[in-house]
């Protein structure tokens, strides 16, 4: 036997022994070390360079946009509303495709937190945890730095690039917090949250104030989105007249005016101070309009305070693209209106917000071009939406029977959700179904109108099916196929250069000690 077959046969003896001896023991507990997650994309990422030999671009700029909630039966019901079954969503357009699998370490079904958590930092973390090491479960009053975990706006903060987010949802709340923020609850968005919790609030900050003093969120050049509550005291009101949460006394709207001293910073509250802003002039940009969430965009009439999110955009983008951040940018955009919409049972204002996510999506990638930009469209979470039935081509997708039950005799909709809060307005205890298209009729008003539930919940639950991931742009194609739904993260410092991936990327092949030696650690552990 020659010299390269002897370490042959060491070789598979020793992967014998480790896979008998200690694989099953040692799986589950590796879920829970935040190198595993990165050594699995950086496997990933090297088997998926070697797919082209083109030259290929770095990108300058990386546009993410997360639908949450925008589960592909979500986009499939959407096209008809919006315009027929063959109908194609900008953000459809794009190049390349894949599927991410979106599982939390704890969870089969995961949250926008940690869906957040593991697309934005490539790492995937525990129910309800924002950016925090996956051995941190949700609650603890755990804020030990080696714990946190970063980002890619740190990342691209630290690569010189302008970063900035804009936001259907509280600006503290979903997958926006992983951006900036560290926190083992994605709930505690203000100071009172985190007593509540528990936690001593000197030790523990809350999110809203890592947004406005963290190391991260301080640096954004525009934040635009809602939540007002989180960010004033209990003794003062916003433009709405509701008292604000905050129980420490503190108005960080007036404590980020003061940090950006010197600064030309803007802080405003409606749709018409964002359409009188010249940019140009504007260093920082920082915007609530609302106390809470932003409302659906079905409910926007005309004269509301409220911006569509394309607004918010195309603002965002120009304080991101002005000729002095030479070293790119990163957008984040998110609209948590369709999950909020799915959790309400309400099909048709998800189906329109995706309309308008779509066309958000859109008018960006107007702005900016292929050849340097790394666009991004994704879900976060699924839902609980289905479309059951063989209703006919020509039939109303939300007003009419997609056939008739063959056990009840009475007709059933093509559109159901497994949980939420419309179970009731379907459903009787002790004489079951109700004729759905009765219930319909008695709505008059079409965006009111619900879908029957099958599990009775005040607010529906979220769906764990794989994330839909939509890319163009330099190296969009490594995001084709199946993935761990942390590899995105990866993707995007690979492509951009940031975080060192680029260098990272030639020191992946294991020379054969080292392969030895990392056998030989599992075996004697």
């Amino acid at each position: 036997m020659n010299r390269w077959g002897a370490w042959e046969a060491l070789l598979s003896l020793l992967l014998i022994l480790a896979v008998g001896s200690s694989w099953i023991q040692v799986k589950g507990h590796e879920e829970h070390d935040a190198h595993h997650w990165k050594h699995m994309a950086h496997e990933l990422l090297y088997e998926k360079k070697d797919y082209t030999m083109q030259k290929i671009n770095i990108a300058k700029n990386i546009m993410v946009f997360v639908g949450a909630g925008m589960s592909q039966t979500t986009v499939t019901g959407a096209r008809y509303y919006n315009g027929g079954d063959n109908e194609t969503f900008a953000f459809e357009r794009l190049k390349w495709s894949g599927n991410a699998r979106t599982y939390c370490v704890d969870s089969r079904v995961p949250d926008s937190a940690c869906a957040g958590t593991a697309f934005l930092t490539g790492v995937k973390s525990n129910l309800g945890t924002v950016a925090m090491d996956p051995t941190v479960r949700r609650g603890e009053c755990a804020m030990d730095p080696a714990k946190q975990l970063a980002s890619i706006a740190k990342w691209a903060l630290e690569a010189g690039k302008a970063v900035g987010f804009a936001t259907t949802s509280r600006v503290t709340s979903g997958s926006n917090a992983a951006l900036y923020a560290n926190s083992p609850d994605s709930r505690w968005e203000n100071d009172a949250d985190v007593g509540a919790g528990g936690c001593n609030t000197a030790t523990v900050p809350d999110i809203a104030h890592q947004l406005i003093h963290g190391d991260i969120g301080k640096q954004f050049k525009v934040v635009l989105g809602g939540g007002r509550k989180h960010f004033l005291p209990t003794v003062e009101t916003d433009p709405s007249g509701q008292r604000g949460l905050r129980t420490d006394g503190k108005n960080l709207i007036n404590e980020w005016k003061q940090s950006k001293a010197g600064a030309n910073a803007t802080y405003i509250t409606t749709v018409n101070e964002l359409a009188s802003l010249d940019t140009s002039k504007i260093d920082y940009l920082f915007g609530l309009f609302d106390y809470d969430h932003l409302p659906f965009s079905a409910d926007i009439a005309n004269g509301s305070v409220t911006p569509a999110l394309v607004r918010m955009v195309h603002y965002s983008l120009e304080m991101l693209q002005k000729k002095e951040h030479t070293n790119g940018y990163l957008l984040f955009v998110e609209d948590g209106n369709i999950r909020r919409a799915h959790g309400q049972n309400a099909p048709r204002k998800a189906f329109d917000q995706v309309r308008h996510y779509a066309n958000a999506f859109n008018m960006a990638h107007m702005m900016a071009n292929e050849q340097n930009t790394l666009f991004i469209s994704m879900n976060d979470v699924g839902s609980t939406l289905s479309l059951p039935g063989y209703p006919a081509r020509s039939s109303d997708l939300l007003d009419t029977a997609a056939g008739t039950s063959s056990a009840d005799g009475l007709p059933y909709l093509g559109l159901t959700y497994a949980t939420g809060p419309a179970h009731s307005t379907y459903y009787r205890t002790g004489s079951g179904r109700l004729d759905p298209m009765e219930v319909l009729q008695s709505v008059p008003n079409g965006l009111e109108r619900t879908c029957p539930a099958l599990v009775p919940m005040a607010e529906g639950a979220d769906g764990g099916e794989d994330a839909t991931v939509y890319a163009s742009g330099p190296w969009a194609f490594m995001l084709s196929g199946g993935y761990e739904q942390h590899f995105v993260a990866h993707t995007i410092a690979f492509a951009s250069c940031i975080d060192g991936a680029c260098d990272g990327a030639a020191t992946l092949v294991l020379s054969t000690a080292a392969l030895l030696a990392a056998l030989g650690v599992r075996l004697f552990v």
